[in-house]
This record gives structure tokens, C-alpha cells and sequence, in this order.
């Protein structure tokens, strides 16, 4: 499938990868946001969507605020950390090494497939359905977008009508893409 990408929706996919350790709608759709993807990107912006807009819309998870609320109730991660430590070993909550080989971008795929959420995966695939229900022969960066607004949930939806709805934001790409008569 990845053949038939047009430079602009490989570069999406890309970027989304090398920006994430886990690849979702919402590092898809920032990765629509960081450059220029033609109309996919000028519709988002028309619609009033940026990257700026998108993180000031998106819920952080701050560790330290998560301590200091688990504080407040008795909680002190530090003493779990080190009780975890005595028992499994010095650096057993820390993230494991990735072995030799897997991500180098010498490898045959640059990427583990695992690094691709459930949803994303799904808007792969979506973005090829509509493809090829706009007649496409090649998936391009508009239809990478409208394989995120099929599956825009949580985060990415919530970032995306703070500005506008979604079926505007689909109306409005599908306009965008009619060839002029």
C-alpha cells in the first residue's frame, strides 16, 4: 500500500514515526500540520487549525503534577520507586533497550510496525478507502486527513472541533479536491 503514497503522504507518515514513540491520529494530523502537505494542510488552516492550536487543545500528562496530587493523599512515588528497586533490581521501571537493529533506518523498514496505534493503523487504511472512493490511483496527504476524521476520537477530536466541526473540516477538503471545471 505504502507504493502507492504520493511524496507529500509518505513524508506525513514519516515525520509522524520520527516524532513519536507511539504513532496515533493526533501525530498524524501534527504531521499534516509541520509543513506544507498542499490542500490537506490549507484546509486545516482555513478551518482555523495549526499545530499551536492543536497542543494548546490537547490534555498534558505532567509526571510532577501527577506526584504532587498522589502526594496529597499519602502517596510518595520516590518510596514505591526505591521499595521497586530493592525488590526487581536497580532500573526496573526504566524503559528496556531496544535491540540492535530494530528502527535503524538501514533495516529494510525504518520502523517497527508495533509503533502504529490501533487507530492509526486504521486511518491507513481508511485513507486508501478513500482513495479510492474519491477515484484516486494514488493516496495522497488530503486522504491521510480523511482517514483521520473518520477515526478523530479522544484528543484528536476534541482538538479539531475546538476550532471547527469535523464534517466542516471534511466539506471543505472534498471541495478542495474537486478539479475545477
Amino acid at each position: 500500500m505504502f507504493e502507492r503514497f504520493t511524496a507529500d503522504a509518505r513524508a506525513v507518515v514519516v515525520d509522524a514515526v520520527g516524532s513519536a514513540d507511539q504513532v496515533t491520529p493526533q501525530e498524524l494530523l501534527e504531521a499534516l500540520l509541520a509543513t506544507d502537505r498542499g490542500i490537506a494542510t490549507t484546509t486545516l488552516r482555513e478551518c482555523g487549525v495549526t499545530a499551536e492550536s492543536l497542543h494548546s487543545e490537547t490534555p498534558t500528562n505532567d509526571l510532577d503534577q501527577d506526584a504532587d496530587v498522589l502526594a496529597s493523599i499519602g502517596i510518595d512515588l520516590a518510596a514505591i520507586r526505591e521499595s521497586l528497586e530493592q525488590a526487581f533490581g536497580k532500573g526496573a521501571l526504566d524503559e528496556p533497550a531496544v535491540p540492535a537493529g530494530i528502527g535503524s533506518r538501514r533495516s529494510r523498514f525504518a520502523f517497527p510496525r508495533s509503533r502504529f496505534e490501533k487507530d492509526a493503523k486504521k486511518v491507513l487504511e481508511l485513507s486508501l478507502r478513500e482513495a479510492v472512493a474519491h477515484k484516486s490511483n494514488h493516496i495522497g496527504a488530503e486522504h491521510i486527513l480523511l482517514g483521520i476524521l473518520r477515526v478523530a476520537d479522544g484528543p484528536t477530536r476534541t482538538a479539531l472541533e475546538a476550532q471547527v466541526s469535523i464534517p466542516e473540516i471534511r466539506s471543505r477538503l472534498e471541495s478542495a479536491m474537486r478539479p475545477a471545471a
